[in-house]
């Protein structure tokens, strides 16, 4: 094996790894704006500071029929009716690479790598630890037995705001009814330097599942079985699907954690444990994209998007996926090269963020200083250097979604430009093989610093325009800009149904828009000092991108009597609205403004509502419309959360045993999910308003 120091002198004279520069940024696709962006992004093209475009994602199970040109059972996002978006990706896809830009599509990511079962109880619960474990001290009162069904086993793969419904989720499939999969599996055992090999075919959307520890529990799968029932391989139809919508490459995004801890093995329950099942699952997965790829679409690139610790030796615990990716290129080298090194070679993405510095759960090497996100991803990116695997840097935009906002948010580590300094100059891949950055339209966290706030981190243009600059450094494509885009979002509190407008502008300047809006807010002094004059509280913000809501806290001791909105552009804001929050704490949301100077025409769909809000009768009685608000029903205790899928408050089930517990207890050093609420800052997606992952 190279040292390090090999592997980095190996990597600065390759001409095929410097071929593969790629500034690659994602585009998390949703039926609200998502289709807006793609348009503003194919719009500017020739000015965007990247070279590549990841449409992310498409769901594992999917399927689609050659030559049929619809996204019906492949949705990537777009609005659900007609061809449900196929011509106008395509189309974007042309202008796109005309201007420059590669476009590939992601398979995966967070919702579609998620078991809630498997995950509560056997990479959350295991140890009785773990920086997720208070999910089950929300929704279980601290105890796995209270995890049922009912709440979605104590809403383990929740994200933010907004509750997961069980169709919300999807894990990849092992679609060994046929022919392509099964040659996979094939190559894979003929391979197997771990233990025996052990398939699961039977974890199938929809079907009925026994735990296979306990033997007993029989929970559903996640996700849709209609590419069993047509008898298709999901991953054969994800390269047609690329085919047939013209583009540049494909990217695996595996992160099945769930997977791993449930089918892994060790001489000690307690550890240390071995992944292979999950080495030789994703190798399967792998292989049968790259047989494809050479079988139907040639020329297509694969790319494959991975853990932060996916080349880290050593003795692996649970609760990730350590080594997994090292274990990949040991026993299946030419699954590596063929994504690093060939002539159809995409490359390896690290998603090095959502990193934490809480070393009360061991997150942090013992030689990074401070656990600094910059030293962590100094070191997760020596690790791939050296197990002789080509990876690119991840760089997250915004707020993290790990740890937990709503937790742990005080551990966080979002990117600030001293990180990105030390990242740009201490990874040296940075100059050979670029970067990926999670995500486009991810607002800038700007509010103040403070001991449970984000520091002033960075903003997508400048993340994206340094990155571009250390790989491309006489690029004038680096001097461009990500299209500004706006949505004008109503939340009202007499229906559970969030009304979206959609306004979009195409970048019309070489610099990012930069909009002042000033809050000056009146309030009415509480009755408890009612001879005080009227006091004024006044809140600047500032934002590169008009995508962007904003949120700030109105004290519980007072009342809101006016609010006064300024703003140094001479377009008028899109939306101010009040959300109340119980205790008389209420919070105002202020969209940013729009342009309007060259409106995109609006998707003409919005999805149709198929999930049923109300968790029983008894609630039809008091509807459900300010978040975070909990109720008795029944002697069973509900709290007010967003849906995913229709967009409407819906009322999740905490499955305690009656209300007294309400709200259940949570270690006295974890706020409440109102606490990290206020003064921090969400935005639009799906029809909700959800924490950016």
């Amino acid at each position: 094996m190279l040292s390090t120091a090999g592997v980095l002198s190996f990597l600065l004279v390759s001409p095929n790894v410097y071929a593969q520069k790629v500034i690659a940024g994602a585009l998390f696709m949703n039926p609200i704006d998502g289709p807006a962006k793609l348009q503003a992004l194919a719009a500017n093209a020739s000015n965007l500071p990247m070279t590549r475009l990841m449409l992310s994602f498409v769901r594992p199970d999917m399927l689609y029929i050659p030559g049929s040109k619809t996204l019906q059972y492949s949705n990537i996002g777009f609005p659900t009716s007609g061809d449900y978006g196929f011509a106008a990706v395509k189309e974007a896809v042309k202008k796109l690479q005309a201007g420059g830009i590669e476009v590939f599509l992601s398979m995966g990511g967070l919702n579609n790598n998620c078991f809630p079962y498997f995950y509560m109880k056997y990479s959350i619960a295991y140890f009785g630890m773990s920086d997720e474990y208070w999910k089950i001290y929300k929704y279980g009162n601290g105890s796995t037995t209270a995890c049922t069904k009912d709440n979605n086993w104590c809403r383990a793969c929740d994200l933010g705001v907004y509750a997961y419904d069980l169709s919300d989720l999807s894990v990849f499939p092992e679609p060994n009814n046929t022919s392509s999969f099964q040659n996979a599996q094939a190559r894979v055992a003929s391979q197997a330097k771990g233990n025996n090999v052990i398939w699961h075919p039977e974890i199938v959307g929809g079907a009925q599942y026994i735990d296979p520890a306990d033997k007993t529990t029989v929970v559903t799968v996640p996700g849709s079985n209609l590419w069993s029932i047509q008898n298709r391989d999901p991953y054969q139809d994800f390269i047609y699907l690329a085919k047939d919508l013209g583009l540049n490459g494909v990217d695996l995004d595996y992160n099945e954690i769930w997977h791993a801890d449930t089918f892994r093995s060790g001489s000690n329950s307690l550890g240390p444990f071995k992944l292979d099942q999950t080495v030789y699952k994703y190798s399967a997965i792998a292989y049968d994209i790259m047989k494809q790829i050479r079988l139907i679409y040639p020329t297509c690139l694969f790319s494959t998007t991975v853990s932060s610790v996916g080349a880290w030796q050593g003795n692996w615990w649970g609760g990730s996926l350590k080594g997994l990716w090292y274990y990949v290129n040991l026993w299946y080298p030419d699954l590596i090269r063929f994504i690093t090194h060939d002539a159809n070679a995409g490359g390896i993405n690290v998603k090095s963020f959502d990193l934490s510095k809480n070393n009360a759960y061991y997150s942090c090497q013992d030689i990074i200083f401070d656990c600094n996100l910059g030293g962590q991803v100094q070191y997760f990116m020596s690790t791939y250097a050296q197990a002789g695997i080509w990876a690119r840097t991840g760089y997250q935009v915004g707020q993290p979604s790990h740890p937990s906002p709503f937790n742990d948010s005080s551990h966080q580590l979002p990117l600030t430009q001293p990180d990105l300094k030390t990242i740009l100059q201490g990874v040296s891949s940075s100059i050979t093989l670029g970067g990926y950055v999670w995500e486009l339209f991810k607002p800038k966290n700007d509010l103040p610093t403070g001991s449970k706030l984000q520091p002033n981190n960075l903003g997508v243009n400048s993340v994206i325009q340094q990155i571009c600059s250390k790989t491309f450094p006489l690029s004038a494509r680096c001097g461009g800009v990500i299209p500004v885009i706006a949505v004008a979002s109503t939340t009202t509190k007499t229906s559970t149904q969030v009304t979206t407008s959609l306004n979009t502008t195409t970048a019309t300047t070489a610099t990012p828009m930069s909009i002042t809006v000033t809050v000056s807010t009146t309030f009415q002094t509480s009755t408890r000092s009612t001879l005080t004059p009227p006091t004024f509280s006044t809140t600047t913000f500032s934002t590169e991108f008009l995508s962007s809501v904003y949120i700030t806290p109105v004290p519980s001791t007072l009342t809101p009597s006016s609010f006064t909105i300024t703003s140094n552009s001479t377009a008028t804001l899109a939306n101010v609205t009040t959300i109340d929050i119980p205790t008389t704490e209420t919070i105002l949301i202020i969209q940013a403004p729009s342009t309007n100077s060259s409106p995109i025409e609006e998707p003409t769909s919005t999805p149709t509502p198929t999930l049923t809000p109300t968790p029983s009768q008894a609630t039809d009685d008091k509807p459900c419309s300010t978040f975070g608000e909990i109720i008795c029903v029944d002697g069973i205790s509900f709290e007010c959360m967003l849906s995913p899928t229709t967009g409407t408050f819906i009322w999740v089930r905490f499955n305690l045993p009656g209300c007294g517990n309400v709200p259940p207890t949570q270690p006295p050093s974890t706020p409440s999910p109102l606490q990290v609420l206020l003064g921090r800052r969400v935005m639009l997606r799906d029809f909700k308003y959800v924490w950016m992952d």
